[in-house]
């Protein structure tokens, strides 16, 4: 067979797969028809905004999310640009789509006062992500979410840890380094189990339990000499050890999201037999402490990042709150991300001495974006002043 019959060969399967793979998503609802995802997003009312006036003279720039099959005709029910367009079409606002992968994006942000993206989690996306951002910010001086410093920690469990350490957030004793010594050192005078992770992943992939010296230490050798290969095939854990204590007497997470000054949350439990809350689909939305509430705002503001979810474990043996990790974005399903006696709603968070529950259903993007509207007609004003 020639070269060239190679190639047509392997580029049939790759169609055919790819068809294939297309059509079970859509089989799944995970691809669905706009109409069908805009009635999807009728299942909350609209988020308006009480003065409309203050999104007078903005533009809004909406970033498409990479899960957007458009020579179909589909999208992702959940996309995050959907509910950002919802918002700006019931409140009058202008916008468009921006464009940011071509190579004229610094000409199109010429029109724009604000740019949203849910930046995609793989390595590659935030690559892309952190450098033109920084550009949009820093040099043209638009208004972004997220913003440089919200998407420098944005799927980066090192980063995140640097900032707990250096802000005093109460999270799980780890050990970050890029010291082989010192990796050698933290495994041989380490309790055990303790937990591994890959620096860079999403949905408690790549996060494994070690449970012996003799595994530890293949591991670390593994990644200081030749590197290990994670979740992302193009992307290698390289000179970064990352171990977490094993909170034994943990029985669930409590995800906790905030967006400007309302929260959700719910609480999460691992599958029988394991130790993984994340990604295992045993949810219970129900009344969250206060204390706890408290103590997400608190981070939100060290952190200084307009939407965040905070995942916490609770220690009955301590009875502390640590966190395991935070994140800008979240994957939202419903806009039923809080249910407090059967009734679905926020935590109104404005007066921290007498937080209050709010019922009533909500899509957090929407939320997010008049939080940014807002704030930034207030930035406006004080400079026109």
């Amino acid at each position: 067979m020639e070269l060239k019959d190679v190639v047509s060969s392997a580029l049939a399967y790759k169609i055919k797969n790819s068809r294939f793979y297309i059509n079970l998503r859509i089989k799944r609802n995970r691809w669905v028809t706009r109409a069908d995802a805009m009635k999807f997003l009728e299942t909350a009312p609209p988020v308006l905004m009480p003065d409309r006036s203050k999104a007078d003279g903005i533009k809004i720039g909406i970033v498409k999310d990479s899960n957007f099959y458009e020579s179909r005709g589909l999208v992702s029910p959940r996309a995050s640009w959907l509910r950002y367009e919802r918002f700006c079409i019931n409140n009058g606002i202008r916008y468009g789509f921006y464009d940011i992968y071509r190579s004229d994006w610094i000409e199109q942000a010429a029109q724009y006062d604000i740019i949203v993206w849910q930046t995609d989690s793989n390595p590659a996306e935030q690559h892309i992500a952190e450098s033109k951002i920084y550009v949009l910010e820093h040099v043209l001086k638009k208004e972004c979410f997220p913003s440089f410093h919200e998407v420098w920690q944005y799927e980066d469990k090192c980063r995140e840890n640097y900032l707990y350490s250096a802000l005093d957030i109460p999270s799980i004793p780890t050990v970050v380094t890029n010291s082989l010594d010192e990796a050698l050192h933290s495994i041989d005078t380490a309790d055990y189990p303790f937990i591994y992770k890959d620096y860079i992943g999403t949905g408690s992939r790549e996060v494994v339990k070690i449970d012996s010296r003799s595994r530890a230490r293949k591991l670390v050798y593994r990644i200081f000499m030749k590197g290990k290969k994670g979740l992302w095939g193009h992307f290698f854990v390289k000179n970064i050890f990352y171990m977490q204590k094993f909170m034994a007497d943990a029985t669930f997470d409590l995800r906790v999201m905030m967006s400007g000054e309302k929260a959700f949350g719910y609480y999460r439990y691992p599958k029988k037999g394991d130790f993984k809350a994340s990604g295992a689909g045993n949810y219970e939305k129900k009344e969250i402490p206060e204390d706890v509430l408290r103590l997400a705002y608190d981070i939100k503001r060290k952190l200084g990042v307009r939407q965040v979810g905070v995942d916490f474990l609770y220690s009955p043996a301590e009875g502390k709150y640590y966190v395991i990790e935070t994140s800008v974005f979240n994957r939202i399903d419903t806009p039923e991300q809080l249910v407090v006696n059967g009734v679905a709603g926020y935590y109104d968070m404005s007066d921290l001495d007498n937080i209050t529950f709010r019922p009533g259903k909500f899509w957090i993007q929407e939320l997010t974006l008049q939080y940014l509207v807002e704030s930034h007609a207030a930035k406006k004003e004080i400079d026109n002043k």
